[in-house]
């Protein structure tokens, strides 16, 4: 009796299992009742309130088109950072409501690689378990810094075979705030170039500053794979890295009067990735037709003074700027945001498939070793991305 006993659960665990991900709304399976480990805020505070868990539980997929995703690896970025010190959470805070009903404690992490470990019934019979998968999550979601996230179908790809687990860790989320900025915010050559990745810039000149950086380093890639002529601008440490991307004109912005060196130059798009923000683009003596810096003060405007308020008080800045750069006969100022598109995702695997684009590595971290990974992100003045090994 014991022995049947014993074999009908045995029979009934396994059904469970295999049923795992083909409806969502059958009983969960083991996996989704477990716990996880990650790293977590609690309150508003720094690096300092940055604690690990092991006893998080598992996401659970709510909805046809969830994939569960188990982490191999990830990144810090500079929103994460930003996030940590409450940035943009009267906004966030807004738009996670629809997702969970608190707000702490909040796992960090907007860009993962790992494997699929479950899918709702909904999902493309494309995306199977074990998949090796690439992909970005919503800012008001993150959770990528812990070893499993749910994630829409449409913001994951197959990871393309030229790119190792380290660098699909890095790629996504300055890949997509460069292609944003360049094919949404700036309209380089249109929308019909934002997915079809055809090398369709010739004829286009486009300033990077910062290209050093995260986004900097993929920026310069991206544009070259577009035939687009780059000027770039990086410390002399970074000169021979930002050469190596493919930089037709490197601007070293450490010497002496380097901003001399712009006078009579014309670009289509200046992207300020290196948070020079847009009064800048008045004091340089360079022609333009759009200037995009990515640090808006949209978010930091709406946290001071909430939502209707402090996106007044953006436009009003978002217009002065542009009265004070037209006034000068410049170009418009626009804002890049990282923009977690289905559109960019699929850009920016071509350009890897195509052995086009990389991300740059600066550091590799333990999963132990998170709050290392914050600090170098912190101390800034990096040579690409700062990723974090999870499994």
């Amino acid at each position: 009796m014991r022995r049947i006993s014993f074999i009908i659960f045995m029979v009934t665990a396994l059904l469970e299992v295999a049923s795992y991900g083909d409806d969502s709304s059958q009983e969960e399976s083991s996996l989704v009742r477990g716990k996880m480990s990650g790293w977590q805020i609690h309150k508003y505070r720094g690096i300092a309130t940055l604690k690990f868990s092991n006893e998080i539980p598992i996401p659970k997929i709510n909805s046809p088109t969830d994939v569960l995703v188990e982490v191999h690896t990830s990144s810090v970025n500079p929103l994460d950072v930003m996030m940590m010190d409450g940035y943009g959470s009267k906004l966030l805070n807004l738009l996670r409501w629809k997702m969970q009903n608190t707000e702490f404690p909040l796992t960090l992490g907007l860009e993962f690689y790992g494997v699929v470990k479950g899918k709702g019934k909904g999902v493309s019979n494309d995306i199977n378990i074990d998949d090796k998968v690439y992909g970005v999550t919503l800012p008001q979601q993150g959770g990528c810094h812990a070893e499993f996230v749910v994630v829409d179908q449409i913001l994951l790809r197959h990871k393309p075979e030229q790119l190792s687990d380290i660098e699909a860790g890095g790629l996504l989320y300055a890949g997509l705030t460069a292609w944003s900025s360049f094919y949404i915010w700036g309209l380089l050559g249109g929308l019909k170039g934002a997915t079809t990745a055809e090398g369709g810039g010739k004829g286009k000149s486009v300033c990077i500053l910062g290209a050093s950086g995260g986004v900097g380093t993929i920026a310069v890639q991206m544009m070259k794979a577009e035939n687009v002529n780059v000027t770039a601008t990086c410390s002399t440490s970074a000169m021979p890295l930002v050469r190596r991307l493919g930089a037709d004109n490197i601007i070293d912005y450490t010497q002496a009067n380097y901003t001399e060196q712009f006078r009579g130059l014309s670009f289509d798009i200046i992207l300020d990735s290196a948070g020079l923000g847009a009064e800048y683009a008045t004091k340089v003596p360079w022609q333009f037709t759009e200037y995009i810096t990515l640090f808006p003060p949209l978010l930091r405007n709406i946290d001071s003074n909430g939502v209707v308020l402090g996106s007044l008080e953006s436009l009003n800045t978002l217009l002065n700027n542009n009265l004070a750069t037209l006034s000068r006969h410049k170009g418009f100022i626009m804002w890049g945001i990282f923009t977690p598109a289905p559109q960019g995702i699929e850009y920016l695997t071509k350009l890897a498939e195509g052995g086009k684009l990389k991300p740059i590595v600066d550091t590799v971290y333990e999963f132990k070793d998170m709050k290392l990974a914050y600090q170098k992100v912190v101390k800034g003045h990096l040579r690409g991305k700062v990723i974090v090994k999870i499994k």
